[in-house]
């Protein structure tokens, strides 16, 4: 829930989010999407134990391949800060986030 949420989050909330959680100037906007896979992989244990629906696959799902998507090395250029708070793909990956935080709520 707290990966979906960040990624919910303006471009420059995501950006002092991922630097302070990793304590450097500079953030590594990659860390966005390691923390989301990270806890996308309970997803599974957490429909079985009731505390999320089913019905919140499909957009986790597509959250998941529209971060797939800007991975591999001919899109790093995506993963720049700059790039976090200016580029159509993260402005998409904010607006499938929010429809994940309506489908978990």
């Amino acid at each position: 829930m707290r990966a979906v949420a960040v990624l919910a989050l303006p471009a420059e909330a995501q950006l002092a989010w991922v630097g302070q959680l990793l304590h450097q100037d500079i953030p590594l906007a990659d860390e966005l999407a390691l923390e989301f896979d990270d806890g996308l992989r309970l997803v599974p244990t957490f429909i079985e134990r009731g505390w999320i629906s089913a019905s919140a696959l499909p957009v986790l799902t597509e959250l998941e391949n529209q971060l797939r998507a800007m991975s591999g090395e001919q899109n790093a250029s995506l993963w720049e800060p700059d790039a976090v708070t200016s580029r159509p793909e993260w402005h998409r990956v904010r607006v499938l986030a929010r429809a994940t935080l309506t489908q978990l709520g």
